[in-house]
């Protein structure tokens, strides 16, 4: 399993939706560059995505963008190559009021 990589629902501090949301991946937030990805779930506090070009470390800052909404989350994890988790990455939200998903989602997520 990779290096800081959730071992399972005990160790999860939230709630999780597992749902494919589209997103759209900044390495810059002032560059108009940006790479299309997809969640494998969200929370309120974070998500699980599919590898994208330019995760390259646990600690460094990428911004998620749904729709209109933009905000910077931190890489918390990386899947390591041979693990259940190869090719995802987990991110957690740097602020926290600075929600993304639309309030559907967010209803969703809050009933578990």
């Amino acid at each position: 399993m990779a290096a800081n990589a959730p071992n399972g629902v005990e160790s999860r501090r939230e709630k999780r939706l597992n749902v494919a949301v589209p997103v759209k991946v900044f390495l810059d937030p002032q560059s108009p560059e940006c790479e299309a990805c997809c969640t494998f779930e969200i929370s309120m506090v974070g998500a699980r995505l599919m590898r994208f070009r330019g995760a390259e470390k646990v600690g460094q800052t990428v911004w998620l963008q749904r729709h209109n909404k933009r905000a910077p989350y931190k890489v918390i994890w990386i899947g390591q190559p041979a693990t259940i988790q190869e090719g995802q990455v987990g991110v957690e939200v740097l602020e926290p009021s600075n929600i993304i998903w639309e309030h559907e989602l967010r209803l969703r997520i809050m009933q578990g």
